[in-house]
């Protein structure tokens, strides 16, 4: 079983397809289409892709935006700012991989520069803080009854 609650053999969302002769994952939704490859976003294409359905899906994807975003290289200062921590939360959370008493992937720094992370990394890294406020594990939401 996957993250997602998918096990190997189930079909895949509409509007999302692996191409494994590339690496890629694409979403396609209504003209709209973008693709991630594992050799530059590696474990993170696919949630990438994902990401990018679900707003494609509600109509607030925005390829030119995301596009930025992704190239962006963020200072560890302000990358905190982002995720509404201290910089010393996200250094802690980047080094022990716990963060508010959670056990959350932490972003990877940018291998470009010192202090930074990626733009994609920022965004999944939002992804998973969000995730885990709201009390999700592995996409089900737990409740406390």
């Amino acid at each position: 079983m996957t993250e997602e609650g998918l096990n190997v053999g189930d079909p895949l969302p509409d509007g999302l397809s692996f191409r494994a002769s590339t690496g890629q994952w694409q979403a396609q939704y209504k003209g709209q289409r973008i693709t991630y490859n594992i050799a530059r976003y590696g474990d993170a294409a696919k949630d990438l892709a994902n990401r990018a359905l679900e707003l494609m899906v509600s109509g607030a994807f925005d390829p030119v935006a995301d596009d930025l975003l992704f190239k962006h290289s963020w200072r560890l200062d302000d990358a905190a700012r982002q995720l509404g921590l201290s910089l010393a939360q996200l250094r802690q959370w980047m080094l022990t991989g716990t963060v508010n008493g959670q056990e959350i992937r932490p972003p990877k720094r940018d291998v470009r520069g010192v202090d930074r992370i990626t733009g994609y990394e920022l965004i999944m890294a939002q992804e998973r803080l969000t995730t885990c406020t709201r009390g999700e594990v592995n996409g089900k939401v737990e409740s406390s009854a």
